[in-house]
């Protein structure tokens, strides 16, 4: 089977093998083809002329660790019927990491419809947030009677400029979130109300101080995403929401912040989101910043099945804020040993390291050893709204 990027001829057997997966989801899937899908951006397995498999290749910039990353979010992952379970699925994985490390991208995510399958190619979970699912009865009692009269709740805000300047202070103090320019901009807000989506923004003496993207179904009020200057505007917006909402049985909200602000919190639980994985690590861990006093020579020996540059042991040397990554041919194993997976979620950040690692097969690390990558990968607050 041939691995390579899709053509524009082949529009028509990809959207078939993407109905044959997922279903067709209108006009869902004809928005997504419409707006996001592009053939120089749809990895393929082709054989005899017949599109076989295909993953999405969809750009984004994450902030990891002090720096841009370019990543790739795999979208639409599927393999003909008929075929599933031959392996097919796992080369069509394995080529287009091959085709991310040609390209310099070194990091990937994805939301996985089956996390067993993605686990065992080296990705995990790396983002998680916080499930909102309640009655309005039950959330309107719970919720401030009243409202400071400072603030101000604007209905279907049209101006973007606050949108923006909001959501730049929101992840200011986060990590992991995506980059989000004007285009950007254009195409959620195009494609949120193009799905009959409404936009609040609630103000304080004329600033701006949050916003919420959100809809109103017959029986549902779902957020679908919301961003705050100061964490005490949040329950002032669940009530002009609930007021917007009126007649509606139930409000939903996947926060990915998993800000515990909100007097609601109590009645949200956590599940995980995306996973996330290293496409190259000695691109990744060669850009990052490093704590400037560390001075760090160590061997790392790492554990990835499915991209063989990854796969051995490497001098790693830290100095002055740089890393340099270099491999080396001796078998000698001495210093960290960890798998993809394991270093990914080290890199992301959402759990500790101790907790991380205890959790792991990897092995028994030395005292040193933890706190060496304590201070490499500190926990971080991960935020990502986007979806596809």
């Amino acid at each position: 089977m041939e691995f390579r990027l899709s053509r524009e001829d082949e529009y028509t057997a990809v959207r078939r093998l993407w109905g044959q997966a997922f279903g067709e989801e209108e006009p869902w899937t004809s928005w997504y083809f419409s707006k996001h899908y592009r053939a120089d951006q749809t990895w393929v397995g082709v054989e005899n002329g017949q599109v076989l498999a295909q993953a999405h290749l969809l750009p984004y910039r994450l902030m990891l660790r002090g720096s841009w990353r370019d990543a790739v979010y795999f979208v639409g992952v599927c393999v003909e019927e008929n075929l599933r379970g031959t392996g097919i699925g796992r080369a069509v994985m394995m080529s287009a990491l091959a085709q991310l490390k040609r390209t310099g991208v070194g990091i990937s995510i994805l939301q996985p419809r089956w996390p067993e399958f993605y686990r065992k190619l080296g990705w995990d979970f790396c983002y998680s947030r916080q499930r909102y699912s309640m009655p309005m009865i039950e959330a309107n009692l719970m919720l401030p009677e009243e409202v400071s009269p400072a603030m101000v709740w604007t209905p279907d805000e049209m101006a973007r400029a606050p949108l923006e300047g909001l959501y730049g202070a929101f992840v200011q103090s986060r990590h992991g979130y995506a980059l989000r320019e004007s285009k950007d901009w254009d195409k959620l807000l195009a494609d949120h109300r193009g799905d009959g989506g409404k936009v609040g923004v609630i103000s304080r003496e004329g600033n701006p101080e949050g916003y919420v993207l959100y809809h109103i179904g017959e029986k549902l009020l779902r957020v679908r995403e919301m961003a705050w200057r100061d964490p005490g505007v949040v329950d002032t917006t669940w009530k002009y929401l609930i007021e917007q909402g009126c007649g509606v049985d139930v409000l939903e909200w996947d926060d990915p912040s998993g800000d515990p602000g909100s007097v609601l919190y109590s009645g949200s639980r956590p599940e995980p989101f995306l996973m996330g994985r290293m496409t190259d690590i000695k691109s990744v861990l060669e850009a990052m910043e490093y704590p400037i006093k560390l001075s760090v020579e160590t061997n790392l020996t790492i554990t990835d099945s499915l991209a063989p540059w990854n796969h051995g042991t490497f001098h790693w040397s830290i100095r002055q804020g740089k890393g340099a990554l270099s491999p080396l041919s001796t078998s000698d194993t001495a210093g960290l040993s960890l798998g993809i997976a394991a270093l990914s979620q080290l890199l992301f950040g959402e759990r500790p390291v101790r907790e991380l690692l205890a959790a792991g097969t990897s092995g028994v690390y030395h005292e040193e050893e933890l706190n060496f990558l304590e201070q490499i990968f500190p926990v971080c607050r991960n935020f990502i709204s986007e979806y596809f």
